[in-house]
C-alpha cells in the first residue's frame, strides 16, 4: 500500500507538473504573441512619427518658398505703385491736350509779320 502511495503521490506531482509546464508554455507563447504585437506597435508608431516629420519638413518648406513668393509679389506691387506715381494723371493728361489743341495750326489762327505790322499802322 505504501508503494501504491508513493506511486499515487509521484503521479500526481508529475501530473501537476506537466500541467505547471503546459502553463508556463502558455504564458510563454501568449507574452511571445505580445512582444510580437508591442514590437509592431512601436514600429508602426515610429515609421507615424517619421512620416509626420517628413511632412512638417515639407510644409516648412512650402511656408518658406510661400514667404519668398510674397516678397517678390510685394516688390512687384511696390515697383507698380512707383510707376503709377510716375505717369501723367488724367487731368495732366487734359490740360496737354487743351495745350496742343491752342497751338495746333490746323484749328487755330495764326496772323503773319505783315498782318501784324498793318495792324499796328492802323492804330496808330
Amino acid at each position: 500500500m505504501a508503494e501504491q502511495d508513493l506511486k499515487t503521490i509521484l503521479n500526481e506531482i508529475f501530473r501537476r507538473s506537466n500541467e505547471s509546464i503546459r502553463r508556463l508554455r502558455n504564458l510563454e507563447e501568449r507574452i511571445s504573441i505580445m512582444e510580437d504585437r508591442l514590437n509592431s506597435m512601436q514600429e508602426t508608431i515610429l515609421r507615424a512619427a517619421q512620416k509626420r516629420r517628413e511632412d512638417i519638413q515639407n510644409f516648412e518648406s512650402k511656408l518658406k518658398s510661400f514667404d519668398v513668393e510674397l516678397m517678390k509679389v510685394n516688390n512687384s506691387i511696390a515697383k507698380l505703385e512707383k510707376a503709377v506715381e510716375r505717369s501723367a494723371k488724367r487731368s495732366e493728361l487734359k490740360e496737354l491736350e487743351n495745350m496742343i489743341e491752342l497751338f495746333n495750326p490746323l484749328k487755330s489762327t495764326f496772323i503773319s509779320k505783315q498782318e501784324v505790322k498793318r495792324l499796328l499802322e492802323e492804330m496808330k
